[in-house]
């Protein structure tokens, strides 16, 4: 789905969700490897990442890794939908508005908009609601202490690795529930041909 910025003439496309996968693996892996967490001790200097040379400070690396990978997520969510709708025949003009934009759902939560609603255009029970309970309350914990602050001009200010891990790991349980319902592999295959 392409879309054009009149205003400002930016030109946009989708990103190739196995790319935003692929990013999450990248960051998640560099966060157990001893060297690249070695360049967050004693004094700053540039801390080299699999993508860029950071050279600013860490907490703000760390807050920009962290903005990375919940768009990530963000942006994976309703590509899966939209995919996994057209596979199962449910695509149609009238979902159309709600994968580009979930809040055409109405509402201000994004964690109703995109782990409920959205999903359930699929099928209900694929809703985080409804999936994983547990899941859907560390979700909405998440962007109420989290998500929120960091993407509303809140900076990460301290150096904490582990929380950025917990962070990765939670996201990965939010990857394979989408994982259960929608086989990324299957658009890898289905490019090849």
């Amino acid at each position: 789905m392409k879309q054009q910025s009149e205003t400002f003439g930016l030109a946009f496309e989708n990103i190739p969700i196995i790319n935003l996968r692929n990013e999450f693996a990248r960051y998640y892996a560099v966060l157990n490897d001893k060297n690249f967490l070695s360049q967050f001790e004693g004094p700053i200097k540039p801390i080299e990442t699999p993508y860029m040379v950071w050279h600013g400070m860490p907490d703000d690396l760390i807050t920009m890794i962290m903005q990375r990978v919940i768009l990530g997520v963000e942006a994976y969510l309703p590509s899966a939908v939209f995919y996994e709708l057209g596979m199962r025949g449910k695509l149609n003009k009238n979902n159309l508005p709600y994968l580009r934009n979930p809040f055409e759902f109405g509402g201000r939560s994004t964690v109703d908009n995109y782990y409920d609603k959205l999903p359930s255009l699929i099928d209900k029970s694929l809703s985080l609601k409804s999936f994983d309970n547990e899941l859907w309350s560390q979700t909405k914990a998440f962007y109420k202490e989290v998500r929120n602050p960091i993407f509303h001009g809140k900076n990460i200010s301290n150096r904490d690795i582990e929380g950025l891990k917990k962070v990765f790991i939670y996201l990965s349980q939010i990857y394979k529930w989408i994982d259960n319902w929608h086989d990324y592999s299957q658009i890898l295959s289905n490019k090849k041909k």
